[in-house]
């Protein structure tokens, strides 16, 4: 297995390069989004083409398949990933929009890409992290995994993650999640649907999830391809539309006075306390 370290990324190939593992490796700052971490996201992902719009007549308009089709995104640390540098967010006041931005780019990416993507989190996947475990087609976590977006605490509105959560939970569990702010436990990510699969054994979910990747490399990328494509069409989460219309919702909020307010209380409280 080759590694690339792309700091704060990790990426190894796998399966004979069928895998494409993309371990998130700033375990120190809960690996967090900023600057860095994007344009890291975005050479690890690089050369997997987007899915083709559906055509009714032509479901899959794929000449071949020849880039790793299953994509792992997985994590050092105790924590998959906190959402945004806020620190950053603090110190210059338009990094919070332009994290937004990029963080619906890379979500976007994610769940239209022509390829199967599974997330393997452990621990906290808040506020961006949840959103980008959301993007993913099948998560799997462990117990002590928890999800979230408890960002109106920070004037930020986590519309950028909506057409996915949205479309792929069911409406309550999407409005609750989105509206309250609250972090769930794995075991109630799993009843909303937001994630697929719990490893009740921590120290094998890493394990787990690679076996999980490597059996999906097996199956053959056009039948998985075109499923994924049929499923998008059928969820609507293949509207790109909608994607950026969210996107520009909370970059709304990101770049209001009162997003500037409540993020600064928030960071000299925490910085206090």
């Amino acid at each position: 297995m080759h590694a690339m370290q792309i700091s704060p990324v990790r990426v190894s190939r796998m399966c004979d390069g069928a895998v494409r593992r993309v371990t998130l490796s700033n375990a120190d700052s809960r690996n967090v989004m900023n600057d860095g971490f994007f344009d890291a996201m975005e050479i690890a992902l690089d050369g997997i083409p987007q899915l083709p719009s559906f055509d009714t007549k032509n479901p899959l308009p794929v000449a071949a398949v020849d880039h790793p089709f299953v994509v792992l995104i997985d994590a050092d640390g105790p924590s998959f990933c906190a959402g945004f540098d806020l620190r950053e967010c603090v110190e210059h006041a338009q990094s919070a929009s332009r994290f937004v931005e990029l963080l619906g780019a890379l979500t976007w990416r994610i769940r239209s890409s022509a390829t199967i993507v599974v997330a393997s989190v452990q621990g906290a996947a808040l506020a961006g992290g949840c959103a980008l475990a959301a993007s993913c087609d099948i998560v799997i976590a462990s117990p002590k995994a928890k999800f979230g977006y408890p960002v109106h605490r920070i004037g930020i509105s986590p519309a950028v993650s909506l057409p996915i959560l949205a479309r792929t939970l069911s409406g309550s569990a999407s409005r609750m999640l989105a509206l309250s702010g609250e972090v769930v436990s794995a075991a109630a990510a799993l009843r909303m649907g937001l994630i697929h699969r719990v490893i009740e054994d921590e120290a094998a979910l890493s394990s787990a999830a690679v076996e999980f990747a490597a059996a999906l490399a097996k199956k053959g990328p056009r039948a998985l391809l075109s499923t994924k494509m049929f499923l998008n069409r059928l969820d609507l989460t293949d509207d790109a539309t909608a994607a950026g219309a969210a996107t520009h919702a909370s970059m709304g909020t990101a770049m209001h006075e009162e997003c500037r307010t409540m993020l600064g209380s928030f960071w000299a409280a925490r910085s206090n306390g």
